[in-house]
């Protein structure tokens, strides 16, 4: 069949990527003239599910949408990169797997590419599938009162985050769909398509998109290979948001390289490994993402907006959805988007739906108080109650701390003054962390390098610390 390529995939525009791939669900007939096995999933399934649908309605910046007018994109479009992203990475590295494997385990069959491909695409497209509105700061200020679920792979106390809820959508909800998948996209089906008796198990895809990362020596040795590439001193996920980002927002960021980055990493017997030309290609990756953090994601305004936010982030959630953990309620978790969640803000901005009795509206009511809706409303209209009236900018390592730098800020003032501590992690703080995660060999084959040597310029850890005073109520 000689259009089966076209038939088989289709193609997605993207700024950032130009042509993002996905594949279409195939008929039995289309399948055999194509080569490809037979099946009943494609990409587009799990893109057409309510749960991935849903990221069209979860803000990709948050509150600094207010600031930069231009950048209005979702989880959604992001989700796409990063599973073309991941996607390219898993084929520049099957080689290097591939050999690695056979060496350090010879009696066991390896996967095929189109296995290790898809399983990292699907990782990509799925790793925020659990965000809920307001994503980052719906974790910080709703999902932190929750304890995660129960896991004997990590220490216990962790409180829930939605790298939790993606675990569990991608378990509980689209394991099935997962887990019919039969090939990546590409026209060569050899090389495309599952071998006979594989199939992805949602479980490796979970425990790729878990943060803080798994210890499991029960998963794969070639998953557990992969990832950082999620959770690591890159990956495919900040790969494509610093791009995205700086595109959709207009700032000059760059350059980033990211092609370099992909042809000097493979994998060896210690894991994701980084030949040393591309160290260089990672120092103005690490620079960008940190330029990103302190001119985009801790501009003083988006910071002043996130006090407001914070004061009523809460009770509004509450207000929409009631009580109990996300996780116990994954199926009213996926009605609550930004799109649900604004929209009241709007009532309650205009003085509707408000609470006129004594205490605390009822969660679930869709009751709020005249103080929340009164914030709303400055929110909305992008009129923050706090002023900058102080800033201080520092870059220290691990245990040093800046505070003589912060005492200069003063006290916070409750209700008057706030001390707003931004602090970006700009790489990894020792070795120790960054060879856990990323592997470096030198050009005459030693892997002695210290990476943290060879990122010097770049602090461990970058503080923008700011002093808000309110000025109105």
């Amino acid at each position: 069949m000689a259009r089966h390529q076209f038939s088989a995939v289709n193609l997605i525009s993207d700024p950032i990527h130009g042509y993002v791939e996905l594949t279409k669900r195939l008929t039995a007939d289309e399948a055999g003239a194509a080569g490809l096995p037979s099946e009943d999933v494609a990409e587009e399934d799990l893109l057409d599910t309510a749960w991935l649908q849903r990221l069209r309605r979860i803000s990709q910046l948050q509150s600094a949408r207010w600031v930069f007018p231009t950048a209005e994109h979702s989880r959604f479009t992001h989700g796409l990169g990063v599973m073309h992203e991941a996607g390219l990475w898993a084929r520049a590295l099957y080689p290097s797997l591939r050999t690695t494997l056979a060496a350090a385990a010879p009696t066991e069959p390896g996967p095929s590419e189109g296995l290790v491909v898809e399983t990292l695409r699907v990782a990509g497209l799925l790793h925020d599938v659990g965000h809920g509105p307001f994503a980052h700061f719906f974790d910080d200020h709703v999902l932190a009162d929750f304890p995660a679920p129960t896991d004997a792979r990590r220490s216990a106390g962790k409180t829930l985050s939605h790298e939790d809820l993606s675990q569990l959508i991608i378990e509980r909800e689209l394991g099935t769909l997962i887990r019919g998948l039969r090939r990546a996209p590409g026209a060569v089906p050899e090389r495309d398509a599952l071998a006979d008796g594989e199939a992805i198990d949602p479980r490796w895809v979970s425990y790729l998109v878990s943060k803080p990362a798994l210890d499991d020596p029960a998963m794969p040795r070639w998953v557990r290979w992969l990832q950082p590439l999620l959770s690591g001193v890159f990956t495919v996920d900040n790969l494509d948001y610093v791009r995205r980002d700086a595109y959709f927002i207009g700032v000059a960021a760059g350059p980033i390289d990211v092609e370099r980055l992909r042809r000097y990493a493979f994998i060896s017997e210690r894991g994701l490994t980084l030949y040393e030309p591309a160290i260089g290609a990672l120092a103005m990756f690490l620079a960008t993402r940190l330029f990103m953090y302190q001119q985009v994601y801790f501009h003083r305004t988006v910071r002043a907006i996130d006090l407001d936010l914070a004061e009523v982030f809460g009770p509004s959630v509450r207000a929409v959805f009631g009580e109990g953990s996300p996780a116990e309620r994954l199926s009213d978790y996926a009605d609550l988007d930004e799109y649900s969640l604004l929209h009241q803000a709007a009532l309650w901005a205009r003085g509707e739906r408000l609470w006129g009795g004594g205490g605390e509206p009822a969660p679930g009511s869709g009751l709020v108080t005249p103080a929340v809706a009164d914030a709303w409303r400055g929110i909305l209209l992008r009129q923050p109650r706090w002023h900058a009236e102080r800033e201080v900018r520092v870059e220290f390592e691990e245990g040093e701390w800046p505070a003589a730098a912060v005492a200069t800020l003063g006290e916070a003032e409750p209700g008057r003054v706030a001390i707003d501590l931004a602090v970006v992690d700009a790489r990894p703080p020792d070795d120790a962390a960054m060879n856990a995660l990323l592997a470096l060999e030198a050009r005459d084959g030693t892997t002695d390098l210290r990476l943290s040597a060879s990122l010097g310029r770049l602090p461990a850890f970058a503080l923008i610390g700011r002093r808000y005073r309110r000025v109105r109520e």
